[in-house]
């Protein structure tokens, strides 16, 4: 499996999880809003690329940060139909997309990156 074939799985782990985190939202005790937590959890080098690994996170379009190696998030974000799409950090070359896909509201959605024993870029999710 190629690095870039790597990288991109990983990137739409990652895509989907920045997707939600965009969002300006009110708390969760508000109605029609979800609890997030999103942590990038592959050092790059164990692809063969810069450990921070970064990576642009674009909602719906509109850029919305870049992620890193270690980073995490956390937030309550409004229900709704998100498309994130992951980039290599500074370029157009988008290594994953997602969506859109609909998030509902009331529920906890934790995401982690991380690498499998094969070094494959993979996903974990839990919703509560």
């Amino acid at each position: 499996m190629s690095k870039f074939t790597k990288f991109s799985m990983f990137g739409v782990l990652v895509v989907m999880i920045l997707t939600l985190l965009i969002s300006t939202a009110p708390a969760k005790a508000a109605e029609n809003t979800f609890g997030i937590y999103v942590k990038h959890d592959i050092n790059g080098r164990s692809l063969g690329l810069d450990k921070a690994l970064p990576v642009d996170v674009y909602v719906n379009g509109g850029k919305a940060f870049t992620f890193e190696f270690g980073d995490s998030f956390s937030a309550d974000l409004p229900a709704g139909i998100y498309t994130i799409d992951v980039k290599l950090a500074g370029t157009d070359t988008t290594v994953m997309s997602l969506g859109p896909v609909e998030i509902p509201a009331d529920v906890d959605v934790t995401i982690k990156a991380q690498l499998s024993a094969n070094k494959t870029p993979t996903l974990h999710v839990n919703v509560k």
